[in-house]
């Protein structure tokens, strides 16, 4: 099996600052990130500049809860660890976001490895379009990734499958009640509005193709991949992944 910092390009001996944005699986993505590169013996800040849920214990070596924008704060931080950042935690229990500033400080200070943002919430859809807020990027951001869970295809444009339905009909000039397919998706990633919005100029930006979880998700995540090549849309890479089964995939190797 593949890893996913591999199908990232992420190489051993550089540091970076990876901001996951949309839906589908941006939570689950950055801890299983954070979880290969602390075994590689690197020093990793998982955090938000939106928030997130309270990570569960087997998540994280270190967790801070603090409003103070210190750079003392990361003084006893060991190598090969994980260390979870918040402002405050809500009445929801959510982790509170960091200031995009600090954490641009964070990245030229050096002090980690590698820190994973989660830079714009989806309230657990699959699928969503930004608002005019949104994402929430660092400034020094060196790798944007995008996201999509591909469980959101068949189903209706509706508040129930789609966060910021307004936006997304919008965007992709649609109705409400309309059905989403693989080219509504694929229109999505690549409108200077959608899913890639207000991306670094420096950011690489790749795309995950979430919970292809069986041979139909992962034959409509190639009809994407095979959709952004043929417009030219520049990406590093597609990945399709599968929680459910444990599987990383380069997608674009399966469309050459």
């Amino acid at each position: 099996m593949e890893c996913m910092y591999s199908l990232l390009n992420i190489e051993n001996g550089l540091k970076g600052m990876l901001c996951f944005v949309g839906g589908g699986g941006k939570t689950s993505s950055m801890f299983q990130l954070s979880h290969e590169l602390s075994k590689m013996g690197k020093k990793v800040l998982v955090t938000t500049t939106t928030a997130i849920y309270y990570p569960k214990k087997k998540q994280f070596d270190n967790i801070i809860v603090s409003d103070k924008e210190d750079i003392g704060l990361f003084e006893d931080i060991n190598f090969s660890s994980i260390t979870v950042l918040g402002s405050s935690i809500s009445s929801e229990g959510k982790l509170m976001g960091i200031n995009p500033k600090f954490l641009d400080t964070v990245f030229l200070e050096g002090l980690f490895d590698f820190i994973l943002i989660e830079g714009d919430g989806s309230k657990r859809r699959s699928v969503k379009a930004p608002a005019e807020h949104e994402p929430v990027i660092p400034s020094y951001t060196t790798k944007l990734i995008g996201l999509v869970g591909m469980d959101c295809i068949g189903k209706s444009v509706s508040e129930e499958n789609v966060h910021r339905l307004k936006h997304f009909c919008s965007i992709l000039e649609c109705s409400e009640g309309d059905i989403i397919d693989q080219e509504m998706i694929g229109r999505l990633i690549m409108h200077k509005q959608g899913l890639f919005k207000a991306s670094p100029v420096q950011a690489e930006k790749y795309l995950i193709l979430n919970k292809v979880d069986g041979e139909n998700e992962r034959k409509l995540a190639i009809d994407i991949a095979r959709q952004l090549l043929r417009n030219g849309f520049k990406l590093e890479g597609i990945v399709m992944s599968s929680f459910k089964n444990a599987t990383f995939q380069n997608a674009i190797k399966e469309v050459i």
